[in-house]
């Protein structure tokens, strides 16, 4: 099961299957890196800067709830890719449909918490006085479309782990272009501000959870999805939750530091904040590129180690490592060169103080995203051999505690823009060595004792 009509993952050259495996993804997550950006443009331009700082004020307490859930994806990843690679047929279709059934279940939660918690996280997080309503109600209507966000997840993932990077690219690009559309009709239309694109979004994103559960629906193998053969296998959860949870957890490590940072960032004003969420959307275009060849070193590695194939799993890290360093060196600097121009013309066209409170995060992240781009592939590789749980420990030091002690210590020495974003490559280049470590550790038990876990 581990070759498919797109990617064959056990054999052949490595380097050309890693880049078709990751182009669709990169394509992918450019897309919505444009739709979001388009969102931004929408409301920058019909709505003004107090609608641009709503939007970008949710982002931090929105990725801490979701992409805490999120992370029993990558469980999903290793347990199916494992399952494909040694061909065990009755323990992929288990998967399967555990996985989506924990989609929907978790979709469910995270929304009725979300919902709950939109305005105390909003006023806990100090969002400015002018566009905290805006915010608030992005976050309610953002969280009723959770269970969409869940189930499109979760399925792309199941079909990237089998080779199918592909089909999650054409739903995205169809529930992209129906988004952007939305949004002039809610934002200059109806005049609904940063709720008008919240609604955009979260219609589109059921449109994209339709799109994707049809496509599994319609499969021949094993990863067909069967909707009266949903259940929740003990073995096959367990096992998403063991590589899945420390996952979702580093995530939640990154997210409690970033709304640390955001609120600091939410006392320079409006401008600073509407400044933040632009350079933060351009930074998207490279952690795309960083986050498609992280899953193809979870997809790659774990079809190999389910393989018995211990020297391809070798070649796929380095091919990997060097193609995410290589990219993240080129695009960040690309990216940043142009900056300026992007942040003005795009996002902030009224907004010459928000262009240059963009620019001062701009310098600091996008020169040094290569930082980021090698240990993901180090982390990729752990999570591939096992070890969540020690990728987990790594971010809960190197992301929450080194940040928070920065935050704490460092920053009121000199309360600026460039004293908070210093702390990203910092933290960084930390957890870079600190996954390297375990990298070695774990490649050593593999490679001499054939011991995974």
């Amino acid at each position: 099961m581990s070759e498919t009509k797109n990617i064959k993952m056990t054999d052949g050259p490595i380097l050309s299957a890693v880049i078709r495996y990751s182009l669709p993804i990169v394509f992918a997550g450019m897309l919505q890196i444009l739709f979001n950006a388009a969102d931004l443009a929408v409301v920058g331009h019909f709505a003004g800067s107090a609608a641009t700082a709503a939007v970008g004020a949710t982002g931090s307490t929105i990725s801490l709830i979701v992409n805490t859930v999120m992370g029993l994806a990558v469980g999903v990843n290793v347990v199916l890719a494992r399952s494909l690679g040694a061909g065990d047929r009755e323990n992929s279709k288990r998967t399967v449909h555990t996985a989506i059934a924990v989609s929907v279940i978790a979709g469910i939660a995270v929304m009725i918490v979300g919902i709950l918690i939109s305005r105390p996280a909003m006023v806990y997080t100090r969002c400015p006085q002018d566009a905290l309503e805006q915010a608030v109600q992005y976050m309610i209507i953002y969280f009723a479309g959770s269970p969409a966000i869940f189930v499109y997840n979760f399925g792309s993932a199941i079909l990237r782990t089998k080779g199918d990077t592909k089909h999650p690219l054409y739903y995205l690009t169809a529930a992209g272009v129906f988004n952007i559309f939305l949004n002039l009709i809610f934002v200059i239309v109806f005049r609904m501000a940063a709720a008008g694109v919240a609604l955009a979004t979260t219609l589109t994103q059921y449109l994209a959870a339709f799109l994707t559960i049809r496509c599994l629906m319609r499969q021949d193998d094993d990863c067909r999805f069967v909707l009266r053969e949903t259940h929740i296998w003990k073995s096959q959860l367990i096992g998403i939750i063991r590589y899945g949870l420390p996952s979702g957890i580093t995530q939640a490590m990154y997210s409690i530091s970033n709304i640390q940072i955001q609120s600091a960032i939410n006392d320079f004003g409006t401008s600073a904040v509407a400044g933040n969420s632009a350079s933060s959307n351009l930074e998207g275009f490279i952690s795309s590129g960083i986050a498609a060849l992280n899953a193809a070193t979870v997809a790659f590695a774990g079809q190999n180690i389910g393989a018995g194939n211990k020297k391809r799993v070798k070649k796929v890290i380095f091919v990997c490592l060097a193609v995410s360093v290589a990219f993240s060196l080129i695009a960040g600097f690309a990216v940043f060169f142009f900056s300026r121009q992007l942040i003005g013309a795009i996002y902030l066209p009224k907004d010459p103080e928000g262009v240059a409170c963009g620019m001062v995060r701009a310098a600091f992240m996008m020169t040094t995203m290569w930082i980021s781009g090698a240990f993901q592939v180090v982390g990729g590789t752990n999570q591939a051999l096992g070890y969540s749980t020690a990728m987990m420990i790594n971010s809960i030091i190197g992301i929450c505690g080194v940040r928070t002690v920065w935050m704490q210590w460092f920053y009121p020495l000199r309360k600026s823009l460039e004293m908070i974003y210093i702390c990203y490559p910092v933290t960084w280049a930390i957890i870079l060595i600190a996954n390297t470590a375990v990298l070695l550790f774990a490649w050593h038990r593999y490679s001499k004792k054939g011991m995974i876990k």
